[in-house]
């Protein structure tokens, strides 16, 4: 009798594994609790808003790239790719994630999970490194025209940059697809993630060098280079002063569409880390001791990790007046205002171009010269 019960438990556990329900098992046997419907109602209601924002905002910002060319230099080619990365991740991995909330448990089983974690890693990680590749252009741009006159830094070099960036942020995503470390559910049970609580050497090493490599070397990049592009920028508008005068029209929009670019560039990046920061010490927290972290506890970092993708084409659209009025002239069905002279970054940069060359020459110009753009009369 004893033998019969015990034989008919291993042939039902046996048949729900190779069936449907394996997801529930898993879900089960992971310790996680189950929430109150409250809980699933609030964050599926807030997945839901992330969601539509990322899609809206993030298409708009693709629309505008695109049909407006004339505005792709070296910077906002990142931010595009950043754009198309964060409307992938709103369209495919969050509906996931509001129809798992709406259920109230995983709803897509455990190759569900692998997927949804991988499209989320890939995306954010992606961003990430562009971010700090975007910083480290407007440094080495800056640096090098201050130094020697000459822009270096093209439209070429930014897009074999993104493709380096989208390939390292792969190679990270696949690993626990591949074996290095694994996905599994993370916090109330409704999203996935890397294996944060893993005691196997093999996955605590993965942890550690993710966030080494993912994390803490892009911020080290993105503070490293503002620290330095400030400094430049500071000694170039004191040449600036030098040459042309503090009333010059070229010296005014030089300094401040410089500045302006800086700043979108500086928020998006302070929005990011607002977003990622909570969730790699959340992170670092479960790696140390896995039970100090209640389930609610690790989704609210996660959520605002996800948040992050409306931060990016929200920050941009309100900083950058030529990006914002093309914006609306491509809703309003609006003929494109934006010529060929119209002052971008890299004309800018060609503007500032002939600082270095005045400074090297020894002349002054007062802010009543008229100023001779060097490029066009060479």
């Amino acid at each position: 009798m004893y033998v019969n019960s015990w034989f008919d438990q291993t042939i039902q556990i046996k048949t729900e594994l190779k069936g449907t329900e394996i997801s529930i098992l898993s879900y089960r046997f992971s310790g996680l609790e189950k929430m109150a419907d409250g809980v699933y109602t609030f964050f599926a209601i807030l997945a839901t808003f992330i969601g539509g924002s990322g899609v809206i905002l993030n298409f708009l910002v693709c629309l505008t790239y695109f049909a407006t060319p004339k505005l792709l230099n070296a910077s906002n080619i990142f931010l595009l790719n950043m754009a198309v990365g964060d409307f992938i991740y709103s369209l495919v991995a969050l509906p996931l994630l509001v129809a798992s909330n709406v259920r109230g448990k995983w709803a897509f089983g455990e190759a569900g999970c692998t997927a949804y974690a991988f499209i989320t890693f890939f995306c954010a990680l992606g961003s990430m490194m562009l971010l700090a590749v975007a910083a480290y252009e407007r440094y080495f741009t800056l640096c090098r025209l201050y130094s020697d006159g000459q822009i270096q830094f093209s439209k070429k070099k930014a897009i074999i940059l993104c493709v380096l960036m989208w390939c390292y942020a792969l190679l990270w995503s696949l690993m626990p697809v591949l074996g290095w470390s694994r996905y599994i559910l993370e916090g109330i049970g409704t999203s996935c993630s890397v294996d944060w609580t893993s005691r196997k050497p093999s996955d605590v090493w993965y942890t550690i060098l993710l966030i080494l490599g993912c994390f803490v070397l892009p911020v080290a990049i993105i503070v490293y280079s503002y620290i330095k592009t400030f400094r430049a920028l500071r000694k170039l508008s004191q040449q600036a002063l030098q040459n042309w005068g503090e009333n010059n029209r070229v010296t005014q929009q030089t300094l401040k569409a410089e500045r302006k670019m800086m700043w979108v560039i500086v928020a998006i990046t302070a929005g990011y880390l607002f977003a990622w920061t909570p969730y790699a010490l959340a992170s670092v927290v479960a790696i140390v001791n896995p039970n100090r972290i209640s389930p609610i506890g690790a989704t609210i970092p996660a959520y605002m990790a996800k948040s992050s993708a409306c931060y990016n084409p929200t920050i941009y659209v309100f900083m950058y007046r030529k990006m914002r009025s093309r914006l609306y002239e491509i809703l309003c069905c609006k003929k494109s205002q934006v010529h060929p002279d119209a002052p971008s970054a890299s004309e800018i940069a060609s503007v500032r171009q002939s600082a270095p060359a005045t400074l090297a020459g020894g002349r002054r110009t007062s802010s009543g010269d008229k100023f001779v753009d060097s490029s066009n009369t060479a």
